[in-house]
C-alpha cells in the first residue's frame, strides 16, 4: 500500500493581504481574484491558486472546470477555511466538506437506496457526498448523471463507474470529511501534510 500526501492549508490563520502578497500569484491571478467579494471565499481561492502555481505551474481548465496539466494530475478542494491539494501520476479527484447538519431531503436526493441505509448521521452523509464529488472530479466530467446514480460505496475501496476501476479512500480530518478517488485500483493511505504558505 502506498502513502499519499495531501497538502492542507487553513486559510483562517492568514489575513487576506498576506495571501494576496504571495510571490506565487501573477497579475492575471490577482485580476481573477478581484471578482470574489466574500473574504472567506477570496482567501480560499487565493490559497488554491498559490498551491496550483507552486506545485504544478502551467495548467488549463477543461469544460467541466477540472484543472489539467501536461506534467501531472492534480486536484484541489476547499470548504469553510480549509484548502486541500493533491497531485499524482494517475487521474485523481479530491473533495473536503465540513461536517454540519443536513436536511433529509438533501440526503434522499443524493443517495441511492443502499447509501440511504448506510447514512446514520451527518458525518456519514458527508462520507457519501465527498466520495461522489471526488469520483466525478477524478474523471473530470462533473456530475452529468443523477447524483444518486454515482457510486459512493464502499467508502474506502474499489468501485467501478463509467467502465473505470477506481479506488477511493475517505478519512475524517478534525471536523471535516476528506475523500480521494484515483483512476487506479491500488490501495493507498492518506497522509496529511499541513502547510504554511
Amino acid at each position: 500500500m502506498i502513502n499519499f500526501n495531501v497538502i492542507i492549508v487553513d486559510t483562517n490563520t492568514y489575513s487576506l493581504e498576506s495571501l494576496l502578497s504571495s510571490c506565487f500569484l501573477s497579475d492575471r491571478d490577482l485580476n481573477e481574484l478581484s471578482r470574489f467579494k466574500l473574504e472567506e471565499t477570496k482567501k480560499e481561492k487565493t490559497a488554491s491558486l498559490i498551491l496550483k502555481n507552486k506545485y504544478v505551474g502551467e495548467y488549463q481548465v477543461n469544460e467541466f472546470g477540472k484543472p489539467i496539466s501536461e506534467k501531472c494530475y492534480f486536484n484541489i478542494s476547499h470548504c469553510k477555511g480549509v484548502v486541500v491539494f493533491v497531485k499524482d501520476d494517475f487521474p485523481i479527484g479530491i473533495d473536503i466538506e465540513k461536517i454540519r447538519p443536513i436536511e433529509d431531503d438533501l440526503r434522499d436526493y443524493i443517495s441511492s437506496k443502499e447509501e440511504k441505509e448506510f447514512i446514520k448521521d451527518d458525518e456519514q452523509f458527508f462520507e457519501i457526498w465527498t466520495n461522489k464529488e471526488s469520483l466525478t472530479k477524478c474523471l473530470g466530467t462533473g456530475i452529468k448523471n443523477k447524483i444518486s446514480e454515482i457510486p459512493a460505496l464502499p467508502i474506502t475501496g474499489i468501485k467501478t463507474y463509467q467502465n473505470k476501476t477506481l479506488y477511493s479512500r475517505t478519512i475524517k480530518y478534525q471536523d471535516y470529511v476528506l475523500s480521494i478517488t484515483r483512476d487506479n485500483k491500488e490501495p493507498f493511505e492518506i497522509i496529511i501534510q499541513e502547510e504554511r504558505l
